[in-house]
């Protein structure tokens, strides 16, 4: 795109740029990071009689926004019998967007009097909405209550501001005795001290007695993170086998996600090369998790390219972190074109929401109004016809706008008519134009004269301001300066000397005197000298330049002599000469 386009490329910009960042950043979160969904294993003891439920928690994790998250399910045999074992169940569970991401599958576990020993099932997952499956099956463990008496610890959950997470120990059936066992946690990617207290201890379950409960304090804190965990395992059990020593206990984070907010920026643009402008993009709060942003740069009355450099690209937040920037190359110029503006977007978060997604960067435009000069010129007026003196117009620095100028002739000492021709006009200069001339007819003639001058002026300047707007034309003089001499002889006992005055005259010039012998009708060469003006001046106050020449020759003898002087001329003057006859 030409310059002379911007402003109507600006018009055109500005107004699609609201019509355009949606589905900028639509199409960018659409190619960027998905929601994920896990399900993970459960576990419970059969019973008897009647049913039981198995619950399995099924989650999503990733970017933010989007429509709602749901996912298909449907049990699947193991070494448990469908019908006999659970009941076969099928269908889709929806994933809330709140702060545990999660969804329930309750399966119903039918109780028995067979001593059959522990089975499995599985439950999977298809067919994801607005997610993708990173954990497509979960497995279900059915503890048998038949046979001997065998200690299970179940796993625990619970989200972190419930103050305790509860263990289960359970006998798989009443003991017939007493049955004892020592307990104590270890640290998974939950660290005792910082997010629960490490505890231990002795468990006693009397004849009959077939559950038995462990509370672990556990913290809570405002940092969004990833699910926790420890575990609880049991060891030294007198009185019991031991089917499941060790259950893991999960700290289900329940904090909100921070949001995410780019802030307007602005910079210079500067002459050359290119200034950086830093868009601030901050967590509303610290974050647990890394969280990552994409962001891309949208043309307003900046246009990428020109302006500043198309950018795009990810932010990662290490946990912890609040603070990121964007930086955007901003291109430097001396065309005078206004604060203009570009757009940066935020899209597809992942960890955290979007508080402020989208900041305007306003390039200050430092390049000064610009302003017109006009300059000098000189030119030889010609001995015939005309000719033209070409004045130079300038604009200090481009403008993105069109601009325009006045000009008109004046008399100075010459005169228009006579030594120009009278002109005048207006100059236009397109977008990114810095340079125009104006031609003004020199009229030519043959006679000596000093130089003259006229002047072409500015005025009437619309999108700019004028500097300099008087710019003189000089038209030189061609014609060559007419020279007279004037011839004396001076005579000595030694010498004969001729003397005179040569006007006009300059500094350095030469007349050459010749010194010729009459013998018969004839006059033959005795001598010549060339000699070197001397004691410029004006003499008899005319205004013109004359100077003093002497040739002295050695005095010869007796007869009729004649001196001749001569100038011969030169780039500015005319050649003259002089006789003059003397008797020695």
């Amino acid at each position: 795109m030409t310059r002379s386009l911007r402003p109507v490329a600006r018009v055109l910009t500005i107004a699609l740029l609201g019509a355009l960042l949606p589905l900028i950043a639509a199409g960018s979160a659409s190619a960027a990071r998905v929601k994920t969904i896990t399900i993970k294993d459960a576990s419970v003891v059969e019973g008897d009689t009647g049913t039981k439920t198995l619950a399995f928690t099924v989650t999503w994790t990733g970017s933010k926004g989007g429509g709602p998250v749901s996912v298909a399910y449907a049990t699947a045999a193991g070494s448990a019998t469908a019908g006999s074992d659970y009941v076969t169940k099928s269908g889709t569970v929806g994933l809330s967007s709140g702060s545990c991401h999660c969804g329930t599958i309750s399966i119903a576990i039918k109780g028995d009097n067979l001593a059959e020993g522990t089975e499995t099932f599985q439950v999977n997952l298809s067919s994801p909405v607005n997610a993708t499956i990173a954990d497509n099956q979960a497995i279900g463990t059915i503890y048998d209550n038949e046979g001997p008496t065998a200690v299970i610890v179940t796993d625990a959950s619970d989200v972190e501001s419930a103050g305790t997470l509860s263990y289960t120990v359970l006998l798989t059936s009443g003991s017939v005795g007493t049955v004892t066992m020592d307990y104590a946690t270890a640290d998974g990617s939950a660290v005792a001290g910082s997010d629960y207290t490490s505890t231990s201890g002795s468990l006693t379950f009397l004849t009959g007695q077939t559950t038995k409960t462990i509370a672990v304090p556990i913290a809570s804190d405002a940092l969004n993170e990833d699910d926790e965990t420890f575990t609880l395992s049991v060891s030294n059990v007198v009185g019991a086998a031991v089917t499941a020593s060790t259950g893991t206990g999960t700290i289900v984070d329940d904090d909100v996600e921070p949001d995410l907010s780019i802030a307007d920026a602005s910079v210079s643009e500067g002459d050359s090369g290119d200034a950086t402008m830093s868009f601030a993009v901050t967590l509303t709060a610290e974050s647990g998790r890394e969280v990552t942003v994409d962001y891309a740069t949208a043309d307003g009355s900046a246009l990428a390219g020109s302006d500043y450099t198309t950018t795009s690209g990810t932010l990662t937040f290490a946990a912890g972190e609040t603070s990121k920037s964007v930086d955007v190359p901003v291109t430097g110029e001396t065309v005078h074109e206004g604060d203009e503006t570009f757009a940066v977007s935020l899209s597809a978060p992942d960890n955290a929401g979007t508080a402020d997604a989208d900041a305007v960067g306003t390039i200050s435009d430092d390049d000064p109004v610009p302003s017109f000069s006009i300059y000098d010129v000189s030119v030889a007026e010609g001995d015939a016809g005309t000719s033209l003196a070409t004045f130079t117009v300038t604009m200090s620095n481009p403008s993105a706008f069109d601009t325009s100028v006045d000009w008109a002739t004046a008399n100075g000492s010459a005169l228009a008519g006579s030594d120009y021709e009278a002109g005048g006009a207006t100059l236009t200069f397109l977008a990114d134009e810095v340079s125009h001339t104006v031609d003004v007819t020199i009229d030519a003639d043959v006679v000596d004269e000093p130089d003259e001058t006229f002047d072409v002026t500015l005025g009437a300047a619309t999108g700019a301001t004028v500097a300099d707007g008087a710019g003189t034309g000089t038209i030189t003089d061609d014609d060559k300066t007419p020279t007279a001499l004037t011839l004396k002889a001076k005579k000595t006992t030694k010498t004969v000397k001729a003397v005179g005055v040569i006007e006009s005259a300059a500094t350095g010039m030469r007349v050459q005197v010749t010194l010729l012998k009459k013998k018969g009708a004839k006059y033959v060469k005795v001598a010549t000298k060339t000699v070197t003006v001397t004691k410029l001046g004006d003499r008899d106050a005319d205004g013109k330049a004359d100077a003093a020449y002497t040739a002295a020759f050695k005095r010869p003898t007796k007869g009729a002599y004649r001196f001749v002087a001569k100038y011969t001329g030169g780039a500015d003057f005319l050649g003259s000469s002089k006789k003059l006859n003397v008797k020695v």
